[in-house]
């Protein structure tokens, strides 16, 4: 047996599993197999249970321990499907891991039903939407300053941008025709065949640029612009699903939305820590401190709205379903929060007839959410929060 799991041993065989197990995750070399020093004699729901980790697609992956920390200039995140990577300078694909190590120069390819998320050293996160390939052309992250460049091949990209203290700090998207460039916010790019470069914005100023550097256009939040030919075309609005839900939080109560896939975030888990993985979705702090997550809806659900409370109070919060931009419904869901304390709902959508077979386009008729109840378990999500979010975080 492993020298290290010998003091785990002392307190039970179960629990020395679950360290071995904990161990092989972090060992992507470790060969998936259990110690026959601790299965003998075990009871067989342990073995079981060790059996159903070990064949999970993604190993222990369910950050059992919460939100984790990202230590390397990127960290990836397979949400879903399957991903494949080309190390910088060369060409041969590889399958990708769940939680390795990103440099710069290395494609991360997505299948048809892949997505896959990339958190830089800074916290600034990129979703990867499915039948993509993009390259992180440069990374250059420091502790006030950072610098990324990420070229897309084809596929769709959608970015959380951290603001740092460096007013040149910020994310560009690129493709072969122009660059997007912002200092922080919510922004995405696709590339479609045809030379197509269409860019937009959610949060913060977004800079087009041709290849020679001239600025083609600067967007403000909620446009999008198409590049092709070296030129832009007028603003336009940027919406991705014609139905959305919107809620809204006293400045005491932190959201967070789990998807229907059960695997996409978007909200915040601390203050002034934000998690935005979610094509098309916004999340904003108002002047009164009060918070807005809006995400694409137009699917029955569940979608699982997770509230921490930053101290003990009373509160109320607003669940609203909007189709075009319009009011469908509102629910209020009011009652009482410890600090630390989770609560927990599902709120479901009753979809047009006819409808609910293309999420952007289905037309929400009601919603309806469950009772408020204790979360049981760790926060939902893959989440990696960098140095200085962990720092904000243990001052909680």
């Amino acid at each position: 047996m492993d020298p290290l799991l010998q003091p785990f041993v002392k307190r039970g065989r179960c629990h020395a599993l679950k360290a071995y197990l904990t161990w092989v995750s972090v060992r992507p070399n470790t060969k998936g197999c259990l110690p026959i020093q601790l299965v003998r004699g075990m009871a067989p729901a342990c073995v079981l249970g060790a059996m159903f980790l070990l064949l999970s697609p993604h190993g222990v992956a369910a950050q059992q321990g919460g939100p984790g920390k990202v230590t390397t200039t990127a960290t990836l995140s397979i949400l879903a499907g399957e991903v494949t990577y080309v190390p910088a300078e060369e060409t041969q694909t590889k399958v990708a891991r769940d939680g390795m190590d990103l440099s710069e120069g290395v494609r991360i390819l997505t299948g048809p039903k892949a997505t896959a998320l990339v958190t830089f050293l800074d916290g600034s996160t990129l979703t990867i939407q499915p039948d993509s390939d993009v390259m992180i052309a440069q990374a250059d992250i420091g502790r006030t300053s950072s610098r990324v460049r990420i070229s897309i091949n084809f596929g769709t990209v959608w970015a959380r941008v951290v603001r740092l203290l460096d007013p040149g700090s910020g994310m560009s998207l690129e493709s072969n025709t122009a660059t997007a460039t912002v200092h922080d916010g919510l922004i995405g790019a696709q590339q479609k065949p045809g030379a197509k470069f269409v860019c937009w914005t959610l949060a913060g100023e977004l800079v087009v640029k041709d290849t020679e550097g001239r600025t083609l256009t600067v967007l403000n939040p909620g446009e999008k612009t198409t590049v092709k030919g070296g030129k832009a075309t007028d603003a336009e609005p940027f919406a991705y699903n014609q139905s959305t839900l919107k809620i809204t939080t006293p400045s005491k109560v932190f959201p967070l939305v789990l998807m229907t896939d059960k695997a996409r975030v978007a909200g915040f888990i601390t203050p002034g820590v934000e998690v935005n993985q979610v094509f098309g979705s916004f999340t904003g702090v108002s002047p009164q401190g009060s918070y807005t997550v809006e995400v694409p809806a137009g699917k029955p659900g569940p979608f699982t709205l997770v509230l921490e409370g930053l101290e003990e109070v009373s509160f109320s919060v607003t669940l609203t379903g909007l189709f075009q931009g319009a009011q469908v419904y509102q629910q209020q869901l009011s009652g009482s929060i410890k600090q630390g304390q989770r609560l927990v709902t599902h709120i479901t959508h009753q979809l047009e007839s006819g409808t609910a077979d293309n999420p952007k386009t289905a037309i929400i008729q009601s919603g309806d959410a469950t009772p408020l109840e204790p979360l049981k378990g760790p926060l939902p999500g893959r989440i990696l929060l960098s140095e200085q979010e962990v720092q904000e975080a243990g001052k909680m």
